[in-house]
């Protein structure tokens, strides 16, 4: 089910104007959920420039009567200032059904069962029951909408193709307005089109099948009034931007990007191609050679948010652990749910797809040559982050401030991880036996009895998706006894994680194990990945003479083993990491750090990708490591603390500045100019700076006194100064006496 429009002034360029999915290159000043609660509903709006319209939808999920399943969709469309005083506009409501041998019949209002000048669609769909339909009109001017409702039988397979199934319609038609044939019936696709001249309201209700007409417009009114407030009461006591972010604006744009986050949350279905034969670890192209026997497997299913509505509307593992680092604090019930979804589809050997590309209308938006599946390549293992972070929730040591929770309670909460921990443990060992070195002894690396040494499989000369990092660059030519510091660097992650669940679930000798494996990796990646010319750590490849060679490009992967915490507050290698994120010819830059340092010969070369630009992701977890360290005692304490409060009001401030520029959240940003890239509406780990607004202020108390605008050039005389922090003080003083601080 869903909406289109257009302009209806004419056919001619119907297959121009007619809006379904909001591309890239459509001409929008900005779209999405102004605020959104999964459980409750939300505010959606779209600002269509060519069209010169407006859409805005208010979702109500009635979830406190009789019928907790029903839900209600206003949809209000408006022409923006702009627009003609003759523009007529339409909009097309589409209800389509997927499942075999399911059907829905429309009817108009005349003396039946739907509402007076409105549309009923009773939906017989199998294994949900009969479903009830309702579209009735709203007036908001003195030129009533033309209506019009065309209902067909087409396969299913094509069910999901209704942008082409009414551009067909559409074009066959010979009306002097887009328009389509007025055909109410039975059928298992149904278009209920509505034509306008100015502004035009209507209300959709979903529900079980009952004898109950709609509401009135005035309870439905109040809805929508009570789940904005409900939302913008929970956001300020979960996600209300803290100093020096307390400004509506940022607020705003806070609400936006959790709201847009959330509401990027589908549900996927469909069947996966999956090559059956181990694809070889290298090759010579990004395919790492061509598929030969791939195997449609499923049908599988998935709840999961995605990076970007229009562009990447499918769920990608390691993207996930980051949506649901921001999810986790606004209801951590769902978002644990999330994590269980993902986890069933894990096969029996442990092996996760690294993108979820289920069904026909899935890979429709994939190249062809990235449909296909290899169940030896991974990616990085971001979903143990959020059980990490749960587990500090279910003791209490984080603060949770969001949905009511079941699962925040130890039996329930136990539950959840006994059920999830040898799914966890399978991923692991999976991750450790298909991505381990080839041979460590054989190669001469140091420490070769420790084997802890991994890498990527799947790459490429240019490219390795499976990191996630795709074109940062790496070892020129790829050799099976390369190793590479991120692949080590998550596997560390894990075991830490292992290791807390183990210990809440008493698993002492599983937990023993874990330590010992996180005590081998941290030797592994100093005694294998560091290089003490380049104080850094590196990758590693075998070159021309059989021997071992660090091959350095200081970045983002250099960063891992720092943000992975094994690199411990008074690690002898942390102040030389510490050096490479502060150094703006490295890392540093205005906007947040640089995804490849400005030294290296790759930086800005080639696809460009994360050779430079900022990436919101990884500069959040070096946020949350760096504070971490200036929140506990250590050596580097105050330095951690001096470069997280630049680094956070950087990072915020770029990616909101490009958000009023645009109306847009952007996949990366440009680390010279701070501007917006790549793909807009990216709303997936770029909604990190959710969280990093509501982080804690480390600066030191400021004195701030309101000046008036001709006084702000004026310095403060030194006596007056003197005086106002002697008040200040004594102010204090008196009351520490009042609270029974002073003895």
């Amino acid at each position: 089910m869903g909406l289109m429009w257009s302009t209806a002034d004419g056919t001619g360029d119907i297959d121009k104007t007619l809006r379904h999915t909001c591309e890239q290159d459509e001409g929008m000043a900005g779209y999405g959920w102004n605020d959104y609660d999964a459980r409750k509903g939300g505010t959606h709006v779209v600002n269509d420039t060519r069209n010169k319209l407006d859409v805005i939808s208010y979702f109500i999920r009635d979830t406190d009567s009789s019928h907790p399943d029903q839900w209600f969709l206003r949809v209000v469309a408006q022409p923006r200032p702009d627009a003609l005083n003759s523009q007529h506009s339409t909009i097309f409501v589409y209800l389509g059904i997927e499942a075999p041998e399911s059907l829905a019949e429309c009817e108009r209002g005349h003396g039946t069962g739907a509402p007076k000048n409105g549309i009923r669609c009773r939906a017989k769909v199998a294994g949900l029951g009969d479903l009830d339909i309702q579209l009735s009109e709203e007036p908001v001017s003195n030129q009533p909408p033309l209506t019009h409702v065309t209902s067909m039988t087409v396969p299913v397979e094509t069910v999901w193709q209704t942008k082409r199934i009414l551009m067909e319609q559409l074009q066959n038609d010979a009306s002097p307005r887009a328009q389509i044939h007025d055909s109410p019936g039975e059928g298992n696709l149904h278009f209920i089109q509505k034509i306008f001249h100015g502004s035009c309201q209507f209300d959709i209700r979903f529900s079980p099948w009952t004898k109950s007409t709609k509401p009135k417009a005035a309870a439905l009114t109040q809805k929508t009034t009570d789940t904005q407030s409900a939302f913008a009461g929970r956001f300020a006591s979960t996600f209300s931007p803290r100093s020096p972010f307390q400004d509506q604006r940022l607020a705003t744009f806070s609400k936006y990007l959790v709201s847009n986050l959330m509401g990027g949350v589908g549900f996927f279905h469909g069947n996966a191609k999956v090559e059956t034969t181990a694809a070889p670890p290298y090759g010579d192209t990004i395919k790492s050679g061509d598929p030969t026997n791939v195997q449609d497997k499923g049908p599988f299913q998935l709840l999961s948010a995605v990076p970007s509505r229009p562009f990447f509307p499918r769920g990608f593992l390691w993207d996930e652990g980051f949506h649901l680092q921001v999810m986790i604090h606004w209801d951590i019930d769902f978002a644990l749910t999330i994590v269980q979804s993902w986890f069933d589809l894990m096969d029996d050997d442990g092996w996760i797809a690294r993108e979820q590309i289920l069904g026909p209308e899935a890979r429709s938006k994939v190249p062809p040559e990235f449909q296909t599946q290899y169940p030896n390549y991974a990616n990085p293992p971001t979903l143990f982050l959020v059980v990490e972070a749960f587990i500090s929730r279910l003791e209490g040591k984080v603060h949770y401030s969001g949905a009511p929770s079941r699962l925040l309670d130890h039996q329930r909460g136990s539950s959840v991880l006994t059920d999830l921990y040898p799914k966890l443990k399978k991923h692991y060992e999976w991750f450790r036996r298909t991505q381990s070195g080839d041979n460590l002894s054989r190669y001469g690396y140091p420490d070769p009895q420790v084997n802890e040494g991994y890498r990527w499989q799947g790459r490429t000369p240019q490219h390795i998706l499976t990191s996630g990092l795709d074109d940062y660059p790496r070892a020129g030519k790829p050799h099976p006894g390369e190793l590479h510091v991120d692949a080590l660097a998550w596997v560390g992650t894990m075991a830490i994680a292992l290791g807390k669940v183990a210990a809440f679930l008493d698993k002492k000798k599983d937990e023993a194990t874990f330590k010992k494996h996180t005590d081998k990796i941290i030797r592994s990646m100093d005694s294998i990945h560091w290089s003490d010319n380049q104080r850094a750590h590196c990758d590693t490849t075998i070159n021309e003479n059989g021997q071992v060679e660090q091959v350095c490009h200081k970045g983002y992967i250099s960063l891992f083993p720092f943000t992975s915490k094994l690199l411990n507050a008074t690690h002898p290698k942390l102040g030389a990491v510490l050096d490479l994120i502060q150094d703006p010819e490295e890392l540093w830059s205005p906007y947040g750090l640089r995804s490849l340092s400005q030294k290296d010969e790759a930086y800005g070369t080639g696809e460009n990708y994360w050779r430079g630009p900022v990436w919101v992701n990884i500069n959040y977890m070096v946020l949350e490591r760096l504070l971490d360290l200036a929140e506990n005692p250590g050596p580097y304490r105050q330095r951690a603390q001096d470069i997280y409060i630049e680094l956070r009001n950087n990072v915020v401030n770029t990616v909101f500045n490009a958000w009023q520029e645009t109306g847009f959240a952007w996949e990366q940003y440009n680390a010279e100019t701070g501007k917006g890239q790549r793909t807009q509406h990216f709303t997936g780990w770029t909604a990190l700076v959710a969280n990093i607004m509501a982080m804690p202020d480390l600066r030191t108390p400021q004195l701030h006194l309101p000046l008036k605008e001709s006084d702000s050039t004026r310095t403060w005389s030194p006596h007056l100064l003197f005086l106002t922090m002697i008040i200040l003080l004594m102010v204090r003083r008196i009351g520490d006496k009042r609270a029974g601080r002073i003895d």
